[in-house]
């Protein structure tokens, strides 16, 4: 069984930086309790995620055919590896609530086994039945 996620304070700023009480930004989210409005919202509360390793909500916002090119287990392992040290979106395009589609390019920051790395990722999103998803990336 994977272990438990570290849970910052509810009142804690939100880890995709937006400075939000991470109960009023991405943690909704995650729980389930709302869905992400926005590709962005998406984005930023998938980079959430893997801070909190709240793996069954990575997978859950893939699309079909990412699910097909990885696990549960790959996830884990990847955002466990990983020291997560912050979100920059640089640009968006579409991806609002009334778009089927969206692009939002970001870097994350992070270091794995003691060096930085950035992340630099153009990804892709569409809404399927009312809920974005993640669907394909080129870095």
């Amino acid at each position: 069984m994977p272990p438990k996620p570290f849970l910052p304070a509810t009142d804690a700023p939100c880890p995709c930086g937006t400075q939000k009480p991470l109960r009023d930004c991405c943690l909704p989210f995650i729980n389930g309790t709302h869905n992400p409005g926005t590709a962005e919202q998406l984005m930023r509360s998938r980079y959430s995620a893997h801070t909190l390793l709240a793996i069954d909500y990575l997978w859950e916002t893939w699309s079909p055919e990412q699910r097909l090119r990885s696990s549960k287990d790959d996830i884990l392992d990847w955002a466990e590896s990983c020291d997560w040290l912050g979100l920059q979106i640089l640009a968006t395009q579409q991806g609002g609530t009334n778009d089927d589609t969206g692009i939002v390019e970001f870097i994350a920051l992070f270091r794995q086994q003691g060096k930085m790395h950035q992340h630099h990722e153009v990804s892709q999103f569409k809404k399927i039945l009312g809920k974005w998803l993640y669907v394909d990336h080129q870095t």
